[in-house]
Parts: C-alpha cells; structure tokens; sequence
C-alpha cells in the first residue's frame, strides 16, 4: 500500500512539473497579435528618446508603472557587489535578420565603448568595465567599483544590429540614436523612415510593425508617424488633435491650459498621468558677474513662490506633492523637508540684506509648455520688487539655452532663472532629479561647481543595497534645500491629448513607447480601411 501511494504521488509530482514547464512554453506560443491601424504622433517634449523606444531595446527597460523589467535579458543576478549576469532572451533577431546572442551583445559593447561619451557621462558603463560571454546566451559585465545605477545604464545601452554597427556609426556621441532609417533594432516597431538624432531631427519618422517581434502581443498599431513639423506650433497641433480626425492622434505633454478645450472636442480626450516629476526653476550662477551665488538672493525667490497660486492658475490643478522635491513613493523621498513658504516681506528683506532694496532686472525663460506657469511665477517675482523679462520658446530653442558643454558657453548665456521640468526616463531618482542642473557632468549644470555634492553623489551612485542608496538620496536633497539651488515647486501631472479612438497607455517614463497602445474599430484609419476594402454600388462582392 505504501508502495503503491508512493508511486501515484510520483506520478501527480511529474505531472505538475510537467504542466509548469509546459506553461511558459505555451505562453510564448501564443497567437501573434495582429497590428492595425495608423497613429500620428507629436511629442513636444522627449521626440527623440521616443522614437528610439519604439524600435531599440536594451537588456533592461522600464515598463509602463517605470519599474526595472526584463527585456531582452530575460534575468538578471548579482554576483557579489561589481558583476552582474544576464541571461538572454532567446529566438530574438533583429529588424534585419540578424540572431540575438552574446556575440551580438559583444559587438554592441566594443563600439558603444568606441563611442567615448553616450548619454550622459555619469549614465556611460565605465570603459574599465571587464564583458565575458559564459555561453551563447549568458553574459556578465564586471565594473571597476559598486555601482548603484547599473540597471539605469543598461536601460540605454541598446541593441542594433551587428550590421549597422560594421558599416555606419552613431553621431553626436549618442548611443542607439538613428540618423536616417534602418532594419537595426530589436524594438516593437522598425523605423522606415526618418531619424531620430538629438540636434538633428527629420521633418517625420515613421515606424512600422515588426512582424517577427519577440513578444507575439506586442505591437497593436501598424503604424506610428512622428510629425515633427508641428513640433514648434503648439497651438495648431492641440487644434489639430480636438478639432479634427487623421491628423494629429496624440499630443504629448500638452499645456494645462489646454485641457479645458481637448476636454470638450468631438474627437480628443485628455489623458493624465501621475509620474515621478519634478517641476522647479534652475537659477543661474554661471553667467558672467551672477549676482545669484549669493544664497540670499536664492533663498527671496524661493519666499517669493506661493504654490497653491501656481496649482490654481498655472496648472490649473494639474500638479500635486507641492513640496516640489522627489514626490512621495518614488526612491529617495524626503518627507522630514520643511519648504519654504510663500513669505514676501522676508523675500524684500533678503533682497536688502544684499544689497538691492529696489530690486534689479533679470531674465526668465521657458519653454512654451510651460508658459502659463512662468507668467505666474513673474508676477510673483514682480510683488517682491524684481524687473523681470520673460522669454518664451518652443522647447528645443528653450534646450539650447540652459545645455551647455562649455564653462564657456555657461558664461555666455545671459538668463538668470528658467523653469525647468524633470521626468523620471531612468527609473532611477538620483539619476533624474539629483543630477540636473547641480552635477558637473549632466551638462545641465548651473549652480558654481561643488565638490561636496559631486562627492556625496558619487557616494550614493557607488552604493549598492538599495536602503543605504535611497537615504543618501534624501541626503543629497536636504543639502539642495539648504543651499536654495533651485526654486522647488511641485510635482506636474504629466498631460496628453488622445485621440477618442485610441486605446492610449501612457508610460511613466515619459517616453511615447506605443506597443501596448491600440485603435479602436471607430478609429478614422480602420474605418477608411475598412471602407475601402468595400465593393462599391453595383459591384460585384
């Protein structure tokens, strides 16, 4: 009897092993999705960095919440505290036929080393780095030191094709930007036309499903065009999206104000999502003779902000954590900050205290996203006594101003305060809104150079165990408030204008990743699609 017992629990052990092998199995197998549809695209903020979402993929990414996923390494271990292994994604190749594997990930890494500065240079995977293939699909990479933002990096360090990499070569320094259409990536999407480099961007890119794409659920869309003409006419682009169809489908990062009209178009639906953010203004100590390294004058523009007056008229109440640092739930918070608060009579006494009872001129720009909140924002800067000139542009001019790669060309720039926005494209809090604009190689920065923070940051991206990192962020953040380097202010909803047609998932990362995006049966490129398909009158079917 116990013989007997014993062999049908044997039985029933295979047989459920025998099942949840089987399931991931059939779960790859499933029936490939079929793409339909067309999406036009404007994205007035990160158009570069979306394009590239859509047809490269890196051994990490982000998903949709802004979590580290796997991608095209299926897994990822630690070994000790400076090798990390991944195993890769297997029956993966590339827009242009070409097999993904360890050797694929090694031609990769020579040239993005060859390349000497992609990305940021605090976000570049140290050339001293040490890249062993165990077998055909199991890699290692071994830093010189403990890095904390080494799931961040690998994020960037996309995939192309060894074929692109033999013949053609990245410009600008930037890693995975395309400069003109090509079957190298491994993405959702192939890009047939255009490029999508950062300074040098086409009048459009489109992308086109791939229909051997790794993951058969994924693209939904058939088609992605970027139009890029729109890029600096903010104004017909968000008319285009609610007063029409087959012209515009999605507007990303759209101004407050313009929910009001989408929210009552025919066509447009305002989509809001709440991401990692972090909405400030920098404040300019590098131009020649700035009157700003002096901390009073800092610490006035930050009594000078009253932010539920900016949550009423310059978001019109799309913003929250109006603490204005790293927003709660996101790593490396700081609940224990106490702001500063909206105080005008302290704000024109630290003005004195400098210096300047009667105020002085400065120079505030924007980017045109962002304009309704710097017209606030210079009146409050007016009730405190300061001369204030505003200057708005649409976001690549607004770019050219405050990204610099020269002390130079830091001393050139005649601005003195701009508002500035951060998203979270990294995962990474001390990547996204610790770097820009205090850390020397973010080629954002614009306070003086300081060696205790660079060296404080440098301490908590060498850190590891992710508790000891997140309170070295916190860290990091009491000494920016203590040393009033930027004005904090909240934390903006992220704002889209969508098509009502379009099934849209936006993504935290701020990026227009679009596979899991899809049209629905009313949409104006399945309908026209449809009706074309139909016999006319009298036809015959």
């Amino acid at each position: 009897m116990v013989r007997i017992r014993y062999r049908v629990l044997t039985l029933l052990v295979l047989l459920f092993c025998s099942i949840a092998v089987a399931l991931p199995s059939a779960t790859l197998a499933q029936e490939r999705v079929n793409p339909r549809g067309t999406l036009k695209v404007v994205d007035l903020l990160y158009v570069t960095r979306s394009i590239r979402a859509n047809y490269a993929e890196g051994l990490v990414t982000l998903d949709k919440d802004g979590d580290f996923v796997h991608c095209l390494a299926e897994s990822w271990k630690w070994i000790g505290e400076r090798t990390i292994e991944f195993k890769l994604r297997q029956g993966v190749s590339f827009h242009n036929g070409e097999k993904f594997n360890a050797e694929a990930v090694r031609v990769n890494w020579e040239a993005y080393k060859a390349l000497g500065f992609p990305e940021r240079g605090f976000m570049t995977i140290p050339d001293e780095t040490t890249f062993e293939i165990v077998d055909e699909y199991t890699v290692r990479f071994t830093f010189p030191e403990p890095d904390g933002l080494a799931l961040a990096k690998f994020t960037a360090f996309v995939q192309v094709a060894p074929a692109f990499l033999g013949k053609l070569k990245f410009t600008d320094g930037y890693w995975g930007f395309l400069p003109e259409a090509g079957p190298w990536g491994t993405g959702p999407f192939k890009l047939v036309e255009g490029g999508a480099t950062i300074g040098k961007l086409s009048d459009r890119a489109v992308l086109e499903a791939y229909d051997k794409y790794w993951d058969p659920r994924y693209p939904k869309v058939k088609t992605v065009i970027f139009d890029n003409t729109l890029l600096k006419d903010v104004e017909e682009t968000t008319r285009l999206c609610r007063e029409t169809e087959g012209a515009v489908d999605i507007v990303s990062f759209i101004r407050p104000l313009d929910t009001f009209k989408v929210a009552t178009s025919p066509f447009a639906k305002v989509v809001k999502s709440r991401d990692s953010t972090q909405t400030h203004s920098g404040i300019n100590q590098r131009k020649e003779g700035s009157k700003w390294k002096d901390i009073r004058l800092r610490k006035a523009l930050n009594y000078a902000i009253n932010r539920e007056e900016l949550l009423e008229y310059g978001v019109k109440g799309n913003a929250y954590n109006l603490g204005g640092h790293v927003p709660p739930g996101a790593r490396g918070h700081n609940p224990n900050l106490t702001l500063y608060t909206y105080d005008t009579t302290k704000a024109k006494a630290l003005l004195a205290e400098a210096g300047y009872p009667n105020g002085f001129e400065m120079t505030f720009i924007a980017p045109e996203t962002q304009r309704l909140e710097a017209q606030v924002m210079k009146t409050m800067f007016e009730r405190i006594g300061l001369k204030v000139k505003l200057e708005v542009s649409p976001w690549p001019e607004w770019l050219h101003k405050v990204w610099v790669r020269s002390e130079k060309e830091a001393q050139a720039q005649e601005w003195d305060v701009s508002v500035c926005y951060n998203g979270d494209t990294y995962g990474h809090t001390g990547v996204s809104h610790l770097s820009v604009p205090y850390l020397d190689s973010s080629q954002i920065r614009w306070i003086e150079y300081d060696s205790t923070y660079e060296r404080m940051w440098k301490e908590m991206a060498a850190t590891v165990d992710e508790a000891a990192q997140d309170e070295k962020m916190r860290q990091l953040e009491q000494y920016l408030y203590d040393h009033a380097y930027v004005i904090f202010i909240y934390s903006a909803l992220n704002l889209y204008a969508i098509n009502k047609a379009v099934n849209f998932v936006p993504q935290k990362n701020a990026a227009l990743r679009l596979k899991e995006t899809s049209v629905a049966d009313n949409h104006w490129s399945v309908r026209s699609s449809a009706d074309a398909a139909k016999p006319a009158k009298g036809q015959a079917k």
